[in-house]
C-alpha cells in the first residue's frame, strides 16, 4: 500500500518493466530473487507433486508450502513461475 496525496493505493500488479526493475535489484527485492524464493520450497523438495514433469498449480504450491510453515507471498510465486515456469502451447 502506497499514499498519494493522503490516499492509500493498494499496488496489485505490476507491469512487465517494474518486475524487471526488482529482478535486477534481488539485493534490495528477496521476493524478486528467483534463488532466494527457491531456497525457501527446499523443505518441499520430498513433496511427490514438487516433481511432476507439468509442473504444480501455483495456489497448490503455496498450499504445500504454508503445510510445511513456508509463507510464500504471491509476488515469490510470480518470480518462481517466471525464472522456472514452463510455457504452456498456445
Amino acid at each position: 500500500t502506497v499514499n498519494i496525496c493522503s490516499q492509500p493505493l493498494q499496488i496489485i500488479r505490476a507491469d512487465e518493466h517494474c518486475l524487471q526493475f526488482l529482478e535486477s535489484r534481488p539485493a534490495e527485492y528477496p521476493w524478486a530473487d528467483p534463488v532466494s524464493c527457491a531456497q525457501k520450497l527446499k523443505s518441499l523438495a520430498e513433496e511427490p507433486e514438487m516433481h511432476e514433469e507439468a509442473g504444480i498449480d501455483p495456489d497448490r504450491l503455496k498450499e504445500i508450502a504454508a503445510s510445511h510453515g513456508v509463507d510464500l507471498i504471491d509476488h515469490e510465486v510470480i518470480t518462481l513461475l517466471r525464472a522456472f515456469g514452463q510455457d504452456t502451447p498456445s
